[in-house]
């Protein structure tokens, strides 16, 4: 089997001053083509730290920062405390709709515009075929995306989108319409998206970055027992 590292001459870097800090250290992002051999070979790409937008696999590399590390945890041992089980019982009427592969339509595109202009303030997007194109990072580029949308009545209300590897269901991104807070659409996507992953025999479930101290990401190690990426090995990540 061809080794990670021969792919890394299909790559390149890019660095820029960090989102979640202020502090004006740099971020440092390693970008990989994908190839149809990578796809075929995502869970071990998943299973070195890399995430996927578009036809592009990437993974932080800063030199001077250690703070974003990838979560995981093994579908079977998890267990939701009793807010996600709450969580779970006040969207017993969210109906979700699973569909591969994901397709872009004017009411996702609505959905999304909607959903940045909310928590996003700031955005300089002005046609809607911009928010498509952002869009199409998403739902596109990646031969095995599942798509996941949640419905209250015959009102879309959520999109999810994951991708699925050899092992394992990774989370790639989800908007919603945020009238709709008061449900935790964040957490009870991840909790759909588990449940996903046990009903396809997946082993793992990637959420993506952990971040300690940003809310945005810190909210992920509540999905327990989870295991942490770090010092290229993944570890048991214990949380209070």
């Amino acid at each position: 089997m061809k080794h990670l590292n021969e792919d890394l001459l299909r790559s390149f870097k890019e660095s820029f001053p960090c989102a979640y800090f202020g502090d004006e250290r740099m971020s440092v992002i390693e970008y990989l083509y994908a190839t149809e051999d990578c796809s075929e070979r995502f869970h071990e790409y998943l299973a070195e730290g890399y995430r996927r937008i578009g036809s592009i696999f990437y993974r932080n590399i800063c030199e001077e920062c250690i703070d974003c590390k990838p979560l995981r945890l093994e579908t079977e041992l998890f267990s939701p405390s009793r807010s996600q089980s709450r969580t779970l019982k006040k969207s017993r009427d969210i109906r979700i709709e699973v569909q591969t592969p994901a397709i872009i339509t004017g009411e996702k595109i609505d959905l999304y515009r909607r959903y940045l202009d909310s928590k996003h303030s700031g955005r300089e997007y002005k046609e809607p075929r911009d928010y498509e194109t952002v869009l199409s990072n998403i739902h596109y580029g990646y031969a095995r995306t599942i798509e996941m949308d949640y419905y209250v009545g015959d009102t879309l209300v959520g999109v999810g989108i994951v991708d699925e590897a050899e092992d394992a269901l990774s989370s790639n991104y989800f908007y919603y319409d945020t009238d709709y807070l008061e449900r935790r659409p964040g957490v009870l996507s991840i909790l759909k998206e588990i449940l996903l992953a046990r009903v396809m025999g997946k082993k793992y479930y990637y959420l993506g970055f952990y971040l300690e101290g940003t809310a945005k990401m810190a909210y992920k190690k509540f999905f327990r027992p989870n295991q942490i990426y770090e010092g290229r090995q993944w570890r048991e990540f214990l949380t209070k």
